[in-house]
């Protein structure tokens, strides 16, 4: 067996550079870091062929005195720590005095420095960790450190570089991510001496965030600050519309570092819950301020992961307060229509015959398709309109009966100041459906018919809407007037942030009705679905929806929610296990009760292709006003867009 025995110092060093030093990116971060814990407020990074062969990076910091230039480059030497209490209180950027002995046993490096106080500054080489004698250097105040040739030592390491593009990205988004840290900070960054992003030291936080990421990121951005304090959180988030199909746009920074955490990055992603797709990203710049002695910053070789001695409060106040930010604010998506230079030219002296086809009144037909029947008022079915003819309608009304119920809470308006909703039947308002005003219509009457079409003006006469009411469209949408221009309204996703809200609130405060059946109903279920059913058999009842074995592959459904009503009982029951089985393993109960009370409340919502009367549709749109996040579905949908009277004006000429 092999005799033990030390490593020799160049073996050692080029040990500790394949774990800090993976690529020039690397390289330049070590650097970058040490100019900042030296007070530099310029610093100039030039590069050549992605900084395999050249990296120089200059800055006016403090600078190095001469004497302690041999000990700068040497291993395991540092002027930020003293003793071994200070490992566990960790300001600076460095701490373990590994880097530049690193850099200098798999390179060439070349280390100029001048102290504030000295008349001339002073030189080292260090070639493969061989040092050169100190020598006089006349540079200006500050330090500027050359690395070329990397890994010129370590061939093997330069095989595994990628090509010069995506070294250079990485290198740019080390230098984003010490820009967007130090925001007084003056950077410039050039690749084979043409210039690649420069970041003045005026730039804000905002303004750096738009050079590196665009002006769509920076409009779209909220301001977070909860204020002084031993832990504090600021910086900015984007708005849901700015989602991205990754989490690289989620920059987390503590005490000034860069560092990644799954855990908190897990917490801002919940408190977008509700607002984003499925598989979609918020963007975020968050910065953690928290005494030096509660987190621990020596954990990772690159000091890319931390340790807090709390991590629940800080996964706890994130959400939080990244939720209770976006609350204040209006997300309701603005619909526009992108940019195109067309123009509707029409010969000047065309007819109506030439222009469609022969047709001798073709306005006026066109005109006639879009209007009520004459003498319905507001039996429009909620302004659907439609025309009888000899084909029968794709969605036709009801017959016999009525349709399904909006459902709605009724409890929840005892503890709101907000307006009541409309009044019912016998109220002193008019009547649409004596039976109940939260019902579907019964249907649209008598058509017009073609060959006696009402003259122009009538007809538009008749379009005229009532202040505050709303068309339902393709019996999906509701078009509504606002100050700002024209809401479309989604009624499936609206009605399903309703419900989910209720039955969230009824939840959580142990007041959610259920109804009991009088004969428990038996569902049969593939084996590996009544399994994931009761499983879960506690959550399930919390909702309203208690399950149990009945033997084999049935199990027996004994209750429901009364809110949900309008759904056959054994439907809600299906929506949920199709969301159990869709995932591999059960979340955590929370995240488990609020998908299920997602998916519940989309299961009895209102549907595309339900007729809503005049009544329902006035309710829905107050019941929208007391929603607390009425602008995007449980499931991240948004429930409504906004064309703006600007983008109106613009699609007509206006402007």
């Amino acid at each position: 067996m092999p005799r033990i025995r030390q490593l020799p110092p160049d073996v050692v060093t080029k040990i500790a550079a394949g774990e800090v030093i993976e690529r020039p990116a690397s390289v330049v971060k070590e650097l970058l870091e040490n100019s900042v814990d030296a007070g530099a407020t310029r610093i100039d990074i030039e590069l050549e062929a992605g900084g395999t062969e050249l990296i120089r990076v200059t800055d006016d910091g403090c600078g190095i005195a001469a004497d302690e230039l041999p000990l700068a480059l040497a291993s395991h030497a540092t002027s930020k720590l003293q003793t071994a209490e200070d490992l566990f209180r960790i300001s600076t950027m460095g701490f373990r005095g590994e880097a530049l002995a690193s850099i200098g046993g798999v390179a060439k490096v070349t280390l100029q420095s001048r102290t504030a106080d000295a008349p001339t500054g002073a030189e080292i080489h260090c070639d493969g960790g061989t040092f050169s004698p100190v020598k006089p250097w006349g540079g200006a105040v500050g330090t500027r450190l050359e690395v070329r040739h990397l890994f010129f030592s370590v061939p093997v390491r330069k095989k595994f570089l990628k090509s010069i593009p995506t070294e250079l990205g990485h290198v740019s988004e080390t230098v984003t991510r010490l820009s967007l840290a130090n925001p007084g900070l003056h950077l410039k960054l050039t690749h084979n001496g043409k210039l690649v992003v420069e970041v003045p030291a005026s730039a804000t936080l905002r303004d750096r965030i738009g050079l590196f990421f665009g002006s769509q990121v920076r409009d779209s951005l909220y301001e977070v600050d909860t204020g002084p304090g031993p832990v504090s959180l600021g910086g900015w988030i984007a708005d849901p519309a700015c989602d991205r199909g990754n989490a690289k746009l989620q920059y987390l920074f503590l005490n000034g570092r860069w560092f990644r955490d799954r855990s908190l990055s897990h917490a801002f992603q919940e408190a977008y819950r509700g607002l984003l797709m499925t598989n979609r990203y918020a963007v975020g710049f968050l910065f953690l301020r928290v005494p030096p002695d509660t987190v621990d910053v020596n954990v990772h070789p690159t000091k890319a992961e931390v340790r807090f001695r709390d991590n629940s409060v800080v996964y706890s106040m994130i959400r939080n307060v990244v939720k209770q930010r976006l609350l204040k604010e209006n997300l309701v998506p603005k619909l526009t229509v992108p940019a195109e230079d067309w123009t509707l030219s029409v010969p000047p002296r065309a007819s109506t015959e030439s222009l469609f086809g022969g047709n001798p009144e073709p306005v006026a037909e066109t005109l006639v398709d879009l209007l009520p029947p004459p003498g319905r008022g507001e039996g429009w079915g909620g302004g659907r309109f439609s025309r009888e003819t000899s084909t029968p309608h794709p969605n036709p009304p009801p017959q016999g009966g009525r349709g399904p119920e909006l459902a709605v809470d009724e409890v929840d308006f005892a503890d709101n100041p907000s307006p009541q909703p409309p009044p019912r039947s016998g109220e002193g308002e008019p009547e649409i459906d004596s039976s109940s005003p939260l019902r579907f219509g019964e249907g649209s009457g008598e058509g017009l018919p073609l060959s006696a079409p009402r003259p122009v003006a009538s007809q538009l006469q008749s379009l005229a809407i009532p202040a505050g009411t709303a068309l339902q469209v393709h019996d999906a949408y509701l078009v509504l007037e606002t100050p700002e221009g024209m809401l479309v309204i989604d009624q499936h996703a609206l009605h399903e942030r309703i419900l989910y809200e209720q039955l969230r609130r009824r939840v959580r405060d142990g007041k959610l009705e259920v109804q009991r059946l009088l004969i428990p109903e038996p569902i049969e279920l593939p084996a590996e679905q009544a399994a994931h059913v009761l499983d879960c058999q506690d959550a399930l009842a919390e909702l309203g929806l208690e399950v149990s074995d009945f033997g084999g592959n049935t199990v027996l459904l004994s209750s429901y929610p009364t809110l949900l009503s309008r759904r056959a009982p054994h439907e809600i029951l299906q929506g949920v296990i199709d969301y159990l089985v869709s995932k591999d393993r059960p979340p955590a109960k929370e995240v488990l009760l609020d998908h299920l009370l997602a998916t519940m409340a989309c299961k009895a919502a209102v549907k595309a292709g339900d007729r809503l009367s005049p009544d329902e549709i006035a309710y829905l749109l107050h019941l929208r006003q007391l929603a607390e996040d009425s602008h995007h579905c449980p499931h991240g949908r948004p429930t409504s867009l906004l064309f703006s009277r600007q983008e109106l004006d613009r699609q007509f000429k206006r402007v």
